[in-house]
């Protein structure tokens, strides 16, 4: 069997089409879903990037392998295998098209063939750039076994697909209005010359919100479409039927929720919430699920439906009984940690999440929240200091999974917070680049113009 894993960085799964999102941005993931076994109840478990890809590739959690950071000097224990290797020693041809090895060498292991279609400006590869290595790879390799990784780039800031993508989804009158003010709270929060610099200034610097969440939804159409090549291939080498397909994220990304305009911090759902599509060949029937299932589940997933046995533990468990209809849960929660812009961690179940923030960063939000999602999905009434009893329930679930996890070793999390979140660093380089005094800016911010 063949293995196309197809990740998507920074995508949210509720500006997809398939999951409920009100303007057609993905016909073609749509296409796969509906063929496949969609899951809508997916989350990260370690955001951003490198946390997010290193839970994937191994199955454990960012407490576990202890990657909990974008941006620090964290690496994983050799001894930890990678999906890649575990692959490649059980008779796969292993190739990723992909730049992650530039962040972390680790992420290069297990890899005959790697294919780095840029080595700088990662977030400005286009996702032609990817399929153009791609396809050239696959039909050089279809008749063997393989396990290809497509890492696209576009939904990640600054939100840059082709021009014709831009203004798709834009129902605004001037993106530069002086009189629209959507993007003033942004301004006013320190991060913002970095963002402003990376992001903002390449789209010209827009006063309308929505009209980068438009670049943000055209960058999905564009992926889709790439994407939709690919699976074509696939159906002309007549190798799409024989081959198991993964379609996921790192992490999401906030528009404006939360008053975070446009990056992936904060445990809430528009950035633990991903997308999960499988379909594995023409073994199993379409199928719909709403059931809680995590990053650490996507390796064990794969091995169990090549029939692999190996000897490592994983954290995560094989969906293939959901799939199956064998039963209709795997998890009663999930947690998720972030540490890079901020530290935190949260556990979440069908009904509840509690946000424990240890550090907020450059950012000001609650140390503690606690949302009821049934009735509040967009997580805008914390109810920490109302619901005593499922306060204190929650608390004591997530210091005994602490406990559980850890032993005897550090909180990963409060050891990074210690040394100091790497974001920090990220503008205080920007600040220096545009000659501002950091703290005259963070005592005395001015709004650019």
């Amino acid at each position: 069997m063949k293995v196309l894993f197809i990740a998507i960085d920074t995508l949210r799964a509720d500006h997809l089409s398939s999951y409920g999102y009100k303007f057609k941005t993905s016909p073609n993931i749509d296409n796969l879903a509906d063929e496949g076994i969609i899951f809508f109840d997916a989350f990260a478990n370690g955001i951003p990037t490198t946390p997010g890809f290193t839970t994937i590739f191994t199955g454990l959690h960012s407490i576990t392998h202890r990657v909990v950071s974008h941006g620090g000097d964290e690496t994983i224990d050799n001894s930890i295998p990678l999906l890649p290797e575990i692959l490649r020693d059980n008779g796969y041809r292993t190739c990723a098209v992909d730049n992650l090895f530039n962040i972390k060498p680790y992420f290069g292991r297990g890899y005959e063939y790697y294919i780095n279609p840029k080595s700088k400006n990662m977030h400005h590869i286009r996702a032609e750039e990817i399929n153009f290595e791609a396809i050239r790879w696959i039909r050089e390799h279809y008749r063997e076994n393989f396990f290809l990784f497509l890492h696209y780039w576009d939904c990640h800031t600054p939100y840059l697909p082709p021009e014709e993508y831009w203004t798709i989804f834009y129902n605004g009158d001037d993106p530069f209005d002086p009189d629209n003010h959507s993007m003033d709270p942004a301004k006013d929060q320190i991060p913002y010359p970095f963002f402003k610099k990376w992001h903002y200034d390449l789209l010209g610097n827009p006063t309308d919100a929505g009209y980068i969440t438009a670049h943000y939804d055209g960058a999905i159409k564009y992926v889709d479409s790439a994407i939709g090549e690919i699976l074509d291939v696939l159906k002309k080498l007549g190798i799409y039927g024989e081959t198991l397909i993964i379609l996921t994220a790192d992490h999401g990304e906030n528009m404006t929720e939360h008053n975070f305009f446009f990056d992936h911090q904060g445990l809430y759902e528009p950035t633990i919430h991903i997308p999960l599509i499988i379909r594995v060949g023409d073994r199993f029937p379409s199928r719909k699920i709403e059931s809680i299932v995590q990053h650490i589940d996507i390796l064990p997933t794969i091995l169990d439906v090549l029939n692999i046995r190996v000897d490592s533990k994983f954290d995560g468990r094989s969906l293939v009984p959901l799939i199956k209809g064998e039963t209709d849960r795997l998890h009663r929660e999930v947690i998720s940690t972030e540490c890079t812009w901020r530290a935190g961690i949260s556990i979440r179940t069908e009904d509840w999440k509690l946000i424990k923030t240890i550090d907020q960063g450059l950012y000001s939000t609650p140390p503690k929240e606690l949302f009821n999602l049934r009735e509040d999905p967009k997580e805008e009434v914390n109810l920490y200091d109302r619901e005593e009893d499922l306060r204190d329930e929650f608390e004591l679930r997530l210091t005994r999974w602490l406990e559980d996890r850890l032993g005897n070793r550090p909180d990963p999390i409060r050891l990074q917070a210690v040394k100091g979140l790497p974001a920090k660093r990220w503008v205080e380089r920007t600040l220096r680049d545009m000659h501002i005094d950091w703290d005259e800016w963070v005592t005395k911010r001015q709004r650019f113009i």
